[in-house]
């Protein structure tokens, strides 16, 4: 069964905005400048949030490895 493009938008956006929060405290802790870290951590989270949607829209088309419900 595949999932629904509702369910890979959801995951997909609850998960950048974990890796958003990472990306963000790593990039602040290498610049010391909070404006600067925001605008890594927002151009990283469009840009993975995108790649991330599509992978697994990939994904759902592929049978290996599932079980019958």
């Amino acid at each position: 069964m595949a999932d629904s493009r509702y369910r890979s938008v959801v995951k997909a956006a609850s998960y950048r905005v974990f890796a958003t929060g990472m990306v963000f405290t790593i990039a602040f802790l290498y610049t010391g400048e909070f404006g600067s870290a925001a605008k890594i951590g927002v151009s990283a989270a469009v840009g993975k949030t995108a790649l991330y949607y599509v992978w697994e829209r990939l994904w759902s088309n592929i049978e290996w490895g599932r079980r019958p419900a």
